[in-house]
């Protein structure tokens, strides 16, 4: 067994993260969960990091490889007046993605790397670019653009993460049919990003780590986002088509990605590329349909591949 650690940058509450420590008992993992921050004790320098937690530690010479997973940062309310806490917060992030964005070995994924690869319209540019077929879309803050896509039944999503925080609470803007009554006062000051509407057969997500792809077939009550809540969903693991794969691992590649969550409708055949998340979940399609997604996420992180056989 290597004796080297898997620095696992998450958050306390990230299930995903559990269960992989709890299953892959065999390998080393440091745990860093920034809504803790305060709980360790990381310093940089010229010789690398070194991060001391309660009962372990780790640094640059100890470390195997890093999972940005999903960190999240440490509540400051009772300690720090409201004005300082995105300061701090910025101050955090900025130590931590430098330890991630040095780092020599193995990484999934880079921070810098993840941010571009989830922009919209990179994303459109670049499928478009490796030649899959998209809905008609337009990223806009023109008010006749709206006024186009509601006229064909067109549908509108955020263009970022879609989660507007108030007080201590979150809230989330999911995708939808644009309303022909919604209000347009005030629509230039925010982009949205807009897209016509396909009556999907079904959609797939496929997840791929390294050169291994997991695509999985979705059955969703909700025909427009099979996301939201309360929607009975149906999964089962599927075939793609060669030039699918083929301009999936185009597209990771002018990305410098090796892990990806990529989005699909599909309808009569016809396959039409909506998104790729490059932090997407990928345990629950694991527990959905037995997939060892997991393993291969493993493999990736311990030897910088991935084996291409199931």
């Amino acid at each position: 067994m290597n004796s080297r650690l898997i620095l696992v940058v998450t958050s306390s509450y990230d299930k995903t993260c559990d269960y992989l420590i709890t299953k892959f008992t065999q390998f080393k993992f440091f745990r860093l969960d920034l809504d803790r921050f305060s709980e360790y004790r990381i310093t940089c320098s010229s010789n690398g990091f070194k991060i001391k937690g309660t009962s372990s530690e780790i640094d640059s010479e100890s470390c195997l490889s890093i999972y940005f997973r999903k960190p999240s940062m440490e509540k400051l309310d009772g300690i720090f007046e409201s004005h300082y806490h995105s300061y701090i917060h910025r101050e955090t992030y900025s130590l931590i993605e430098g330890i991630i964005e040095s780092f020599k070995g193995t990484v999934l994924t880079k921070p810098s790397i993840m941010r571009r690869a989830n922009n919209k319209v990179l994303q459109a540019s670049l499928a478009t670019e490796v030649g899959f077929n998209l809905p008609e879309l337009a990223i806009t803050n023109d008010v006749t653009l709206l006024k186009h896509f509601s006229n064909q039944k067109g549908i509108i999503k955020p263009v970022a993460i879609g989660e507007i925080t108030r007080d201590s609470s979150k809230e989330f803007v999911q995708t939808n049919l644009i309303d022909p009554s919604f209000a347009t006062r005030n629509f230039e000051y925010s982009p949205v990003y807009l897209q016509s509407y396909i009556q999907k057969g079904f959609e797939v997500r496929l997840t791929i780590i390294g050169k291994r792809v997991f695509p999985v077939k979705i059955h969703s009550q909700n025909h427009i986002d099979w996301r939201k809540p309360n929607n009975k969903v149906v999964y089962e693991t599927c075939s793609i088509p060669e030039d699918i794969e083929r301009n999936c691992f185009a597209f990771m590649d002018l990305c410098g990605m090796r892990f990806g969550c990529f989005d699909f409708i599909v309808k009569d055949d016809m396959w039409y590329f909506l998104e790729m998340n490059a932090n997407g979940q990928w345990a629950w399609l694991e527990f959905e349909t037995g997939l060892n997604i997991s393993e291969s996420i493993i493999d990736y992180l311990t030897t910088g591949s991935t084996k291409m056989e199931p």
